[in-house]
């Protein structure tokens, strides 16, 4: 009779922040908070009594079991990064951020021609608002 029973289904659960090791090399001593913010994301503890810390937090389980625990605190002084710990450790080699640009041409826009109401307000002073 124990054959016959379905399996226990266990989903995969990630909680917290996703930090990289290509995240933590971008970072640099005396970024600001702002900086800090846009590279790591916004920290998953942020404590009132210690506004100089950040704490970030990754916790990963599949089939209920634990596959991954990461942690990266980063410590500012007057609101400028002076040092991190946790599992990652910054590289001597900075690498730059890498945004996908892709160069789009944009047509020039043609002007139209006025339709005769527009022609007849115009005559009389009244303006409209251009239209994309």
């Amino acid at each position: 009779m124990a054959d016959t029973l379905p399996g226990v289904y266990k989903i995969n659960v990630q909680q917290g922040n996703l930090v990289t090791q290509e995240m933590v090399d971008q970072l640099r001593p005396g970024m600001d908070k702002r900086q800090v913010k846009f590279i790591l994301g916004t920290p998953l503890l942020s404590d009132p009594f210690h506004k100089n810390r950040w704490d970030y937090f990754y916790d990963s389980k599949q089939a209920g079991k634990q596959v991954k625990t990461e942690r990266i605190t980063v410590f500012f002084d007057a609101d400028k990064l002076i040092s991190l710990k946790g599992h990652f450790k910054p590289s001597n080699e900075f690498k730059p951020m890498t945004i996908n640009t892709e160069v789009i041409d944009v047509p020039e826009r043609v002007e139209r021609q006025r339709t005769v109401f527009e022609k007849i307000l115009h005559a009389i002073g009244i303006e409209q608002e251009d239209k994309l």
